[in-house]
């Protein structure tokens, strides 16, 4: 018993101090960004380009296909079992908060983990083993300039987009299938839904995926660079970067239901 309470310890510590890293990595990169630095310069600024067509774009057919299976499997069971149990008002309140401030943001947070978390840390990581990082230090360059700031917008902008897309598409396909096969009014429960959407609600489902963006690209780039010259590190730092990254979004999603409670 002394043991397992030994070891907890030194995971909650070790946490602890991990927790700290990632935000001075965080605060020392996003420094960069001072009245007189001109941090997108043009090479900057194709790096973002670049990034948003990796992170973002190229995500865009998954996201779409997932989306209309989630809407055709999911919000249409959903809405039929709650339809049948319940009235169309708390139907379209569980939508609203179910589906709109939870399974959007945390479904597209998991597909920018699995596919452009670990694409990061690799990048990054092959990126510091040949050698290119150390000759752009040379020449003045700021690492965070130059690798971590464009990873970390394009991250945050592809989070925040995609998610409104996500939720959009799940949402309209799961409840015009509603509507074709169920005694289902499409247009009544879309006006109804629109009109329980309040500006405060779409900043908060904006500051959740800013949130996350922030999380998942932190955390990505802090694996990345922390490889050195072993390829054995690539994968070890991959895996261990995508497990954290799932787990602080949980972690995070949970501190936004208790906060919109």
């Amino acid at each position: 018993m002394n043991i397992f309470f030994a070891w907890l310890g030194r995971q909650c510590i070790d946490l602890v101090f991990y927790i700290i890293d990632l935000v001075c990595f965080l605060v020392h990169a996003v420094s960069v960004w001072q009245p007189h630095r001109n941090v997108l310069n043009r090479a900057v600024y194709l790096i973002v380009l670049d990034q948003l067509i990796l992170i973002g774009i190229n995500a865009i057919a998954i996201i779409s296909l997932l989306a209309l299976f989630m809407g055709i499997g999911v919000t249409s069971q959903l809405i039929y079992i709650m339809q049948s149990l319940t009235g169309n008002n708390d139907l379209i309140e569980i939508i609203a908060r179910l589906l709109l401030s939870e399974m959007g943001p945390l479904i597209t947070g998991f597909i920018l983990v699995l596919r452009s978390c670990s694409a990061i840390v690799v990048d990054l990581g092959n990126t510091r083993m040949e050698g290119e990082i150390e000759p752009l230090e040379y020449m003045g360059i700021d690492v965070n300039d130059y690798f971590v700031i464009p990873r970390l917008l394009s991250m945050v902008i592809s989070q925040v987009a995609l998610a409104y897309y996500f939720t959009a598409l799940m949402i309209l396909s799961g409840v015009f299938f509603s509507a074709f096969f169920f005694d289902f009014s499409a247009q009544k429960s879309l006006t109804e839904l629109l009109s329980m959407i309040s500006l405060n609600g779409v900043l908060r489902f904006m500051l959740k995926n800013i949130f996350f963006g922030l999380i998942i690209g932190t955390i990505a780039c802090f694996h990345g660079l922390l490889i050195d010259k072993s390829s054995v590190l690539v994968s070890e730092q991959m895996q261990k970067a995508v497990v954290r990254c799932l787990v602080f979004l949980f972690i995070a999603d949970g501190y936004f239901i208790i906060f919109t409670l």
